[in-house]
């Protein structure tokens, strides 16, 4: 460890005093900079966490189970007593529907279902979005999650009438016999409006009239059960969580099988972890789009920061061959080189802590938000504490290699050449004739001086054009990801509706000859899904054939199939294969195995199938083809329409009249749903950076202004007036901005082309990527940001004294 002597100390201490007194300004804007960005950077990284854990701490939190037993209740009671059943909960799907005033079942009020839950253990718990728990004795209070609210338009107070199906029903419906409920059951209270873990999957974009959309529920007490359970047919069903967890699946069947004499069904898995399995795959994308938004602001930081460190040490170190004369040693001149850096770093990261603090409000993102059962202000002190010191770390390292370098450059035996060549810029313009203000500050902005008057102006040219590239590539993205999210069409819905049920029988006898009696339909195709296996791979199969019109999803290469024994798959499909257009695939056929030629690449949308396929995924074939992959003749119940006018809202008015609850509109799929959740990333950190440059640009002229005080007393002495010092910095902020655009434009643009083109591949869609048309005002506005930033600094250069300073100099 280096020792330094008392005396020499001090020394130290003087002249990094006499440097801060100096250079404070630029010194303070550095440290808020640094303190900002740091926040930002620390909330990202503790907010990627937050969210990519935020599903998982959901499940926790609701009570996670292993499966459901169906047994008669003895049975149950017998099954929650087993000693490996660390808690079990019953419920029962009660055959009773929401109905009007009037008691009519409407299309909307289909697509809500009720529970009852007869015995709940504290371990499952809900989320209380509003208002409170039902009280288990009242039978009249019910809790609705937040689909059922919105469906049916109710809130905490807001009464539901309700109609029953009798016993002798409830198999007819489960069949999807269309009965009128007769069994008229007293209207009850919402008391509580609560969010489930299963509560995730819900498509907040889905139509209310559309019957197989919604996952509505409205929760019943033990009370109404047991007073209602006789005359509404109902399904009860035991959940249960093991000590073992999935680990003592097999022993518990095997109790089950004994205690029930095998007449007992277990159903492993709950539709709370399916959905959460499901969410978590949208959360990780946002985590990780979170996380990369940090590392972007961080490394944007890192550099443009550093370098202003950089500056910093470099316009500080004038006098250090003097200082060496004088016998201060290398030590001491790296001391006095490295406080400034250090001390920003220091007090940006102490700053950053409650910035990060602050902002953890806004954690988690997108869907995260909506699982977060802690919501609010958050302190992860290995992240925000840790983060913290790297990112002190880094920026105080970054500031000793440029002390190092100041002090064998500044003493060594370059000191004495140390110069400044001229601007051919400034040449250029003097032989043109341009103003005497245009021509100095193009100077001050591309020479670096000397010596004490030395300020390291192509480093700032640098980090401003790195910063200006990222703003651009920013901006690129955010308008190629918002055109995903605007147009249905990138995301495999080429069409205006789906019309049909995917979940029903084989209607296309009737609805294609209504379809084709339509004079609004231009085109339309018909569609079967089949459960392929190709390869060894279960791939989803949609079979689809054109009946009027050209309806097809988007082909990204190749063809579509024409014949049975072609396919079309999706990017995600062919990469998992490993496959290419012109390659053979192998499928499970019904008479055996089945040679496919690959002939295309399709975006398949993932709501014509009632989101069974991903985004990305699935295949494509003809009717015929896909149906040689089923042993059961594959209903053709979806039909994708074609308007001729697809704005004319009374044309579809009239196909929802003749298809009740079976026409669906462009829904964006999951994977939509969940970029859109970090759709506004990209704008907030074009924003971030740009007060970066900003920043960057300031403290450089701020320096610039410091350090060239004897350039400006001279130009005042030469006869120079306050306007004209002022036009002087106004261009050389000019300067500095366009040189930057120049570099910074294109590389931008080409960035964000190739990160959204890298996404759209992985995503594999169609790669589209969109130039924002605030491209167009990046000149102009970041011309006049300069000027304005430029304002400040060119007021303190017009009150220059030339007498004062030139005595002092």
């Amino acid at each position: 460890m280096w020792t330094i002597g008392g005396d020499r100390m001090w020394a130290v201490w003087l002249r990094v005093r006499a440097g801060l007194r100096q250079d404070w300004r630029g010194l303070v804007v550095l440290a808020l900079i640094t303190g900002l960005m740091g926040g930002v950077v620390l909330v990202a990284l503790a907010g990627a966490r937050r969210t990519d854990t935020a599903v998982s701490r959901f499940l926790q939190y609701a009570g996670p189970t292993e499966g459901e037993v169906d047994a008669t209740p003895r049975t149950m009671d017998e099954i929650a007593a087993l000693p490996s059943v660390a808690y079990s909960g019953r419920a029962a799907l009660m055959f009773a529907v929401p109905v009007t005033a009037g008691g009519r079942v409407t299309s909307a009020t289909s697509q809500v279902i009720t529970l009852a839950l007869i015995h709940s253990p504290p371990q499952e718990r809900a989320i209380i979005v509003a208002g409170r728990r039902a009280v288990s004795s009242r039978a009249s209070e019910v809790m609705i999650n937040e689909a059922a609210a919105r469906i049916l338009k109710a809130r905490v107070g807001s009464v539901i009438h309700l109609r029953g199906y009798r016993p002798d029903q409830a198999q007819q419906v489960l069949n999807g016999a269309v009965l009128p409920p007769r069994v008229v059951l007293p209207a009850v209270h919402v008391a509580g409006i609560i969010r489930t873990p299963a509560d995730l999957a819900e498509n907040p974009d889905a139509p209310t009239d559309v019957t197989f959309m919604g996952n509505g529920a409205i929760v019943a007490t033990a009370a109404f059960y047991h007073r209602f359970a006789g005359s509404v047919g109902n399904l009860p069903g035991l959940g249960f969580h093991l000590k073992r967890g999935a680990a003592g699946l097999a022993a518990f069947e095997a109790e089950v099988k004994r205690l029930s004499g095998n007449h007992a069904q277990i159903q492993t898995g709950s539709d709370d972890r399916a959905a959460a399995a499901s969410a978590q795959r949208g959360t990780s994308l946002q985590a990780l789009a979170l996380l990369l938004f940090g590392v972007i602001v961080a490394l944007a930081m890192l550099v443009i920061v550093a370098q202003s460190i950089a500056r910093q040490a470099y316009t500080a170190s004038g006098d250090f061959p003097v200082l060496r004369a004088l016998g201060t040693s290398n030590r001491q001149l790296f001391a006095a080189a490295l406080a400034p850096g250090a001390l920003v770093a220091a007090a940006g990261m102490v700053l950053a802590v409650p910035i990060a603090y602050g902002l953890s409000a806004f954690t988690p993102i997108g869907l995260a938000r909506r699982a977060e059962v802690s919501p609010g202000f958050s302190f992860n002190a290995a992240i925000l504490l840790g983060g913290a010191a790297v990112l002190a770390l880094l920026l105080a390292g970054r500031a000793a290699i440029t002390a190092l370098h100041v002090v064998r450059i500044r003493t060594g035996m370059f000191a004495a050449q140390a110069g400044s060549r001229g601007s051919g810029i400034a040449r250029w313009m003097a032989h043109r004739g341009f103003p005497p203000t245009a021509v100095s500050g193009v100077r001050l902005a591309f020479e670096p001086g000397r010596d004490r008057t030395a300020v390291p102006v192509r480093s700032a040219i640098a980090g401003m054009a790195v910063a200006l590239a990222a703003v651009m590539a920013a901006l690129v993205f955010g308008s190629s990801l918002a055109h995903v999210i605007d147009d249905p069409a990138v995301a495999g819905w080429n069409w205006d509706l789906a019309v049909g049920n995917p979940h029903s029988g084989d209607t296309s006898a009737q609805t294609e000859s209504q379809l084709r009696k339509n004079p609004d339909i231009a085109g339309f195709a018909a569609t079967a899904i089949a459960d392929g296996r190709l390869d060894g791979r279960d791939v989803p199969v949609m079979g689809m054939q054109p009946r009027t019109g050209d309806v097809a999803p988007p082909v990204l290469a190749g063809r579509l199939p024409r014949a049975p024994d072609e396919i079309s798959l999706g990017g995600r499909e062919l990469r998992a294969l490993h496959k290419r257009i012109g390659d053979l695939t192998t499928a499970r056929g019904t008479h055996g195995p089945l040679a496919l030629h690959i002939v295309g690449q399709v975006v398949l949308s993932p709501e014509i199938a009632n989101e069974q396929v991903q985004l990305g995924s699935g295949g494509v074939m003809t009717l015929a083809g896909a149906g040689a992959l089923s042993k059961a003749p594959l209903p053709r119940n979806v039909f994708l329409v074609q308007l001729r006018k697809p704005s004319d809202q009374a044309a579809i008015a009239r196909l929802k009249q003749q298809f009740p609850g079976a026409v669906l509109p462009a829904v964006p799929p999951p994977e939509v749903r969940n970029l859109r959740g970090v759709n506004g990333l990209p704008l907030a950190l074009a924003l971030l950076v740009a007060l970066l440059a900003t920043g960057t640009v300031a403290h450089t002229l701020i320096t610039s202004v410091r350090r060239r005080r004897r350039e400006l007393a001279i130009l005042k002495a030469v006869g120079f007036v306050a306007r004209q010092v002022r036009a002087t910095v106004a261009w050389q902020a000019t300067a500095i901005a366009a040189s930057s655009l120049i570099i910074g434009l294109p590389l931008g643009i080409a960035a964000g082309r190739w990160a959204w083109m890298l996404l759209a591949t992985q995503f594999a869609i169609k790669p589209v990527p969109v130039i924002s048309p605030l491209v167009l005002f990046a000149f102009p506005a970041v011309l006049v940001l300069a000027n304005a930033v430029a304002a400040f600094p060119a007021r303190a250069a017009a009150r220059t004294q030339p007498a004062v300073v030139l005595r002092t100099e």
